[in-house]
């Protein structure tokens, strides 16, 4: 009980809101609404992170005294600020204040949740279809959908590619605009490739991914690669998290020689390395994503060829399609890289993580954000 107590007493501290983080005197004001911790410590856990510290920076630099909150949390008042800016509570908050003349902007880190919803609930039917048993705590579902957020603001800004923007435009006819997502970089990935063992390392693939195991195609991976003992599959996610899942698919996660589980792996650590080093895949077969950051990651940093479903809202150019999100869209994926020469893995290991470099790199990232905050709010 007192454990659960200080838990949540260091969540809410951690939570506060956020007051003139610059300590500016402009006049004008904006609030996001996203997550506060990342204005008290640093972290590479998750490019939230960087993204809401971005947003901050941005803001600051177009003259707004900058305001954060929660998403879940609501100010007490909304009318001094001349933005609402993010994603929470505060959208329908201020369309049913009454109050007029503010410029909202959302900004999706996922497809639209109409988009998310249906097809996160469509995976784990597929799952008990196969298995028989209903494992709906690792989907992804949005249970707190705030539909004015994605139906009445002045703009949406939307992470990831074509993919991502589409599934906002299908109920949006405002101004939707694309933005790269951001991945932190850590590990020389043309260092990596040029050691590498292809021969070996084409054998072996790497599932990379957090919370909604189910949502991102884990289940698939599973299945497949414990029917093909010649392939490895290597597993970087926190899943003690979804215990249902991993009790359903405890043979697999721990018993199967060729698959190898090891639970959270930090980016900065020579674990990740090790484990990054000896793949030449990354295998992601997720049904919604904003720009896809654990792939990338992997791709940007160890140069692996991605296998990805158009949902991961990744583009590469040089990416292997999954065409479908069921067992047979896997293995033709992964069959496919059987025709594949060393020298050609080598390639597109390159090719794949120059792209990723030079277009998802932090830079690129708050030069397209700030450039998006600017056409919605029609700033010059």
């Amino acid at each position: 009980m007192i454990k659960h107590f200080l838990k949540k007493t260091l969540q809410r501290y951690r939570e506060r809101s956020v007051k003139n983080f610059f300590n500016r005197k402009f006049e004008k004001r904006v609030l996001i609404s996203y997550i506060t911790t990342p204005f008290r410590r640093s972290s590479v856990a998750h490019t939230s992170f960087y993204e809401v510290q971005s947003a901050a920076r941005i803001f600051d630099e177009l003259g707004y005294r900058v305001d954060v909150i929660n998403y879940l949390n609501r100010p007490l008042s909304l009318k001094h600020y001349d933005v609402i800016y993010g994603f929470g509570e505060v959208f329908q908050q201020y369309f049913e204040s009454g109050l007029n003349g503010k410029k909202t902007i959302y900004y999706g880190t996922g497809m639209h949740v109409c988009h998310q919803n249906t097809f996160t609930l469509k995976r784990v039917r597929d799952v008990y279809e196969r298995r028989g048993v209903w494992l709906a705590k690792s989907a992804r579902f949005v249970e707190k959908t705030w539909s004015h957020q994605t139906s009445l603001v002045d703009g949406i800004i939307a992470l990831g590619n074509q993919e991502c923007r589409l599934s906002y435009e299908k109920h949006f006819n405002g101004k939707v605009i694309e933005v790269p997502a951001p991945y932190f970089h850590t590990l020389n990935a043309l260092d990596l490739i040029e050691s590498r063992d292809q021969t070996q390392a084409r054998k072996k693939f790497l599932w990379f991914g957090s919370s909604g195991l189910i949502h991102k195609g884990l289940d698939l991976c599973l299945e497949f690669f414990s029917r093909r003992i010649d392939l490895e599959l290597h597993i970087c996610g926190n899943l003690q998290t979804e215990q249902d899942f991993v009790k359903e698919y405890e043979r697999e996660l721990y018993e199967l020689d060729n698959i190898k589980t090891y639970g959270f792996v930090d980016i900065t650590s020579k674990k990740f390395r090790e484990i990054i080093q000896n793949c030449s895949f990354i295998i992601f077969p997720s049904c919604s994503e904003g720009g896809g950051v654990a792939a990338l990651t992997a791709i940007a940093n160890g140069g692996l060829i991605p296998i990805i479903s158009r949902e991961t809202s990744i583009s590469t150019g040089h990416e292997i399609r999954i065409e479908s999100l069921d067992l047979k869209g896997i293995s033709d994926a992964i069959e496919s890289t059987a025709t594949i020469s060393d020298s050609k893995i080598n390639e597109l290991q390159i090719k794949n993580s120059r792209y990723v470099i030079e277009n998802n790199n932090q830079s690129v990232y708050y030069s397209k954000l700030k450039e998006s905050i600017k056409k919605i709010l029609e700033i010059e």
